[in-house]
């Protein structure tokens, strides 16, 4: 090779090049120290038995609450008056249809008949009224409880899918329990559980999503452990075997002739006998392999195994089909098939698979886990969770899809372009895609006035809740015994949930930076896929109702706040016992730990007096007006 001008210095590359050998040897050589210690860790750990008979217990109470004059009001309340019509519509029709005015009345009174055959134009895809429509269809459009079936059905057994959430992240049955129990008595959890609104329905597909993630993360973590046990194991024997690079003729002549005694011990009497230095689980399977005699080795053959193991090394290992990435892919798809903000958790929730792997890779040891990542796992994922969901969500307008009259349905045959060459049996994709343009630039322009509406700045303190239902009643009237009465139900959340909520994202934050622990990570991932998009909105029309999604990912952020003060009793050397056996658990604990859990002994306790205080405005309970006054303790409130 010509040294040229523009070329470095032999010298120089010389040293670049020593450097970056150096640099790969010193983080090769923190990798294996990580491979050494890495294990599955809490992944491994099993609930006790009582957990799970606690949790339904919790969510049966949850489910009672809810269920409790479910059919009250008997009328359509705030955009009930759009969902539970039109998920008749779809139920009956396969799409929406429009509605005359003052239809509320006749629907309200059980007569849905005055439903007329032209298609309504709406901008929410058709799987949460589906769902809806399913509960009208149970019970009749006449019974109101069966208007809201199907929401409380959902928002019941996400109080369960919440405490199992919470054990998978904190491997503490009784936090598990905690976080259902706060979910169950959150004002705005309880709220949405008895109005037939879409967004708990696009609450349950996301967290369901997250859940799915956490399991793929304990399959990848105990398989990662495998591996490494198993790297180990082989690293540990290495030493006992010839190098794959040495020259075999070179040892023979380089080693002493064997003495009588030595060649008795390490050469095999007959085929199927091996000798006593290899390990018991490596004879029993050379024991197994009929002796045949083996041909010399070439310099290809004693490379390729050890170029395998460098490449195993160097990236980590293939984690297999990995079923729960596929599992989020559908609810993901099945969220944005209930409302298109399920895209932004489609968004973050790939972003945190990404990122959890390489996180998973390092600890595990592997050398350059980015490139493992990128090599090992981002095709196969990206299409486990982003085609799979897109298939989802497309399946999720299979009523439209098949109809002949919903709205813009004929747009492609009522409009010539590029698509006249599709197939006919295709002829509903450019219409579809025409509807989605048309809805996307409604849900950009809308900025009408509502009195209503609200900021995502102060979504985090529950600064302008949503009013579903109001209504003033005189003496004499609905059983009032004072001058004046009212009936609210207002979606609040709970404020002794929802006045830590602001801290415990700062909480999270925090222990995330400082200890580099995943799980407030893994949380506040969640919050950003619910709450952080909506800033780009802010001149929006756009409601604290909204903050449904985010509920469970506040009350997991509060949760884990409450584990941090709760503490561990320490051991008797001064450790903190990981597992505390019957004797430390009844041990005598020191005052500040003993102040510290009763602490959050008198949290929890707040909620509950607090929801329960709160009840009435939640369930449209008919009240003295200065009752309800008193329990607007925001101006902003009203």
């Amino acid at each position: 090779m010509t040294h040229t001008a523009d070329s470095p210095a032999p010298t120089r590359r010389i040293a670049r090049e020593r450097l970056a050998r150096k640099r790969e040897k010193v983080r090769a050589g923190a990798a294996a120290m990580r491979r050494e210690t890495f294990h599955a860790g809490m992944w491994a750990t099993r609930a006790p038995r009582w957990m799970w008979p606690a949790l339904l217990v919790i969510t049966g109470i949850g489910a009672a609450l809810r269920f409790f004059r479910l059919d009250f009001p008997h009328r359509l309340i705030f955009d009930e008056t759009y969902y539970v019509k039109d998920g008749y519509s779809v139920f009956n029709f396969g799409y929406e249809r429009s509605w005359p005015e003052n239809a509320d009345d006749s629907f309200n009174t059980g007569d849905p008949s005055v439903i007329e055959p032209t298609p309504e134009y709406v901008v929410h895809p058709p799987l949460g009224k589906w769902l809806i429509g399913w509960g009208i269809d149970l019970f009749g459009a006449d019974d109101s409880f069966g208007w809201r079936f199907t929401v409380a059905i959902i928002g019941t057994l996400t109080i369960f899918l919440l405490g199992v959430i919470a054990w998978k992240l904190f491997r503490s049955a009784f936090f598990a329990c905690v976080a259902a129990g706060l979910l169950a008595i959150d004002g705005e959890h309880f709220v949405h559980s008895r109005t037939s609104l879409l967004d708990i329905v696009l609450m349950a597909f996301v967290l369901l999503a997250f859940f799915f993630i956490l399991l793929d993360r304990e399959q990848v973590t105990k398989r990662l452990a495998s591996w490494t046990q198993r790297t180990a194991e082989i690293d540990s024997f290495a030493p006992a075997l010839p190098q794959q690079n040495s020259d075999p003729l070179a040892e023979a002549a380089a080693s002493p002739p064997p003495t009588p005694t030595e060649a008795a011990v390490s050469t095999p009497s007959s085929p199927s006998e091996v000798p006593r230095t290899f390990p018991t689980e490596l004879s029993e399977s050379i024991s197994a392999v009929p002796f045949t005699e083996a041909a010399p080795p070439t310099a290809a053959t004693r490379r390729r195994p050890r170029t395998r193991s460098r490449d195993v090394i160097n990236f980590g290992p293939r984690l297999g089909a990995r079923p729960w990435i596929f599992a989020a892919g559908i609810s993901l798809g099945l969220a944005t098939g209930v409302k298109w903000s399920g895209l932004y958790a489609l968004a973050v929730f790939g972003i945190l698979l990404v990122l959890w792997d390489v996180h998973s890779r390092s600890r595990a040891g592997v050398v350059h886990p980015w490139l493992g990542m990128l090599i090992r796992d981002s095709i196969p994922s990206f299409f486990k969770l982003v085609p799979i969901a897109l298939v989802t969500y497309v399946a999720c307008w299979t009523g439209w899809i098949r109809s002949d009259d919903a709205w813009d349905r004929q747009w492609a045959a009522e409009n010539f372009g590029w698509w006249s060459a599709l197939p006919k049996w295709l002829d509903w994709l450019p219409s579809l895609a025409h509807y989605h343009y048309t809805a996307y630039s409604f849900h950009v322009g809308l900025d009408s006035e509502h009195p209503y509406m609200s900021n995502p700045w102060g979504w985090i303190v529950q600064w302008r809740p949503t009013s579903f239902y109001y209504e003033s009643y005189d003496k004499g009237d609905m059983g009032c015994t004072v001058a004046k009465c009212s009936s609210a139900i207002t979606s609040v959340g709970n404020p002794v949930i929802w006045g830590l909520a602001a801290l415990a994202v700062l909480v999270c934050l925090v222990v995330w930076i400082i200890r580099r622990d995943v799980r407030p990570a893994v949380i506040l991932a969640g919050l950003a896929a619910t709450w952080l998009p909506w800033f780009a909105y802010q001149e929006r029309t756009i409601f604290t109702f909204y903050t449904i999604v985010m509920v469970p990912f506040v009350v997991l952020a509060v949760t884990y706040c409450l584990t941090l003060v709760w503490g561990r009793v320490p051991a008797g050397d001064g450790q903190v016992a990981a597992a505390p056996s019957k004797k430390q658990r009844f041990a005598r604990i020191s005052a500040a730990l003993f102040a510290r859990r009763l602490s959050v002994g008198i949290f929890l306790v707040a909620a509950i007096l607090a929801f329960a205080y709160f009840w009435p405005i939640y369930t449209g309970e008919v009240i003295p007006f200065s009752a309800w006054n008193n329990r607007m303790w925001n101006i902003t409130w009203r």
